[in-house]
């Protein structure tokens, strides 16, 4: 990741929002490993998870703080170099960015903020249904507002996204395959990545020197698996030895998951929105490149979790 001429300084300390997730925890194991040099603060929107993170980090210090709370973020950003940022679904994007770009500029000291999103590259927010427009959840629509108030401050900021599915999604199909050794899941196209490789990702751009960066826009996916859920059902089949039906229907997907309540119907949305854009994924080598490794694929995340999905 170095060269010549590169100038953009490691930061001493970094500040880890949602650092009891599935990305923000392995981040912190990664850089507590790879440089111990670094001061941690890990930061959670939850007061009961910072006795987890104190446990679990001993070396680092565990705050609270919620992008909606302006002074908790004044806080945790003080003095602070390096930024990972990520929020939850359903987030409302303009105060909480609003909030953070602010106690950023307030203390002054940030050298690199990194920033996850999820979106579909280059997608014209007009195409976007109004119904994605007002749900809950709002991926579509919020994300890109988060990028345009980061965009407009002169914070130096790198976009991660997320073109992809996370592996541990298949966490929330448990039922369907242990109950009928079925995948209940919208058909769609979609690349694959393991949470554990995002992390490591952003570890190694925190830990470059190379200033070009900043600013960039950097799609990321595991370079191998782009399918759809029917193969994925096929590749569980054989990693698993049994077999693996798949149920892409919209009966099917409300059915098996009424728990979500209104949630699915949104969901539901989401996915056939993207499947009318699905020709925008692409495999890429960003991730290998910057881990110096081929990510894990799919087949090797699920030998590795085979017990968990069925228990």
């Amino acid at each position: 990741m170095s060269g010549n001429g590169n100038t953009k300084p490691v930061p001493r300390s970094i500040l880890i929002f949602g650092a009891a997730g599935h990305i923000g925890r392995p981040l912190a194991e990664f850089l507590h490993k790879e440089a111990p040099r670094i001061k941690l603060r890990l930061a959670s929107s939850r007061p009961a998870r910072l006795d987890d993170l104190r446990r679990d980090f001993p070396n680092a210090e565990a705050v609270h703080a919620d992008y909606f709370d302006l002074p908790s973020l004044e806080s945790a950003t003080q003095g602070i170099e390096g930024v990972f940022v990520t929020t939850t679904g359903g987030t409302d994007e303009q105060p909480a960015m609003a909030n953070l770009v602010a106690a950023l500029e307030k203390a002054g000291t940030a050298v690199h903020v990194l920033r996850v999103v999820g979106l579909q590259p280059e997608a014209n927010p007009r195409r976007i249904p109004q119904s994605l427009r007002d749900g809950r959840l709002g991926l579509p629509v919020q994300h890109p507002i988060a990028k345009r108030i980061l965009d407009e401050s002169d914070l130096p900021v790198t976009y991660l996204n997320i073109g992809a599915t996370m592996m541990d999604n298949l966490f929330q199909m448990k039922e369907g395959l242990r109950r009928e050794r079925k995948l209940v899941w919208h058909d769609r196209l979609i690349p694959f990545i393991d949470p554990r490789d995002i992390a490591e990702i952003a570890g190694r751009l925190f830990l470059s020197d190379n200033h070009r960066h900043i600013g960039q826009f950097h799609t990321v996916n595991n370079g191998h698996d782009l399918m759809r859920f029917s193969d994925v059902a096929e590749i569980m089949s054989e990693v698993l030895g049994e077999k693996i039906t798949h149920d892409g229907t919209k009966e099917g997907f409300f059915h098996t998951y009424q728990q979500l309540g209104p949630v699915r119907e949104f969901l539901w949305e989401f996915f056939e929105y993207e499947k009318e854009n699905e020709v925008v994924w692409a495999r890429n080598d960003f991730a290998e490149r910057t881990l110096g490794r081929k990510p894990l694929t799919l087949r090797e995340w699920l030998q590795e979790h085979a017990q968990l999905l069925l228990a």
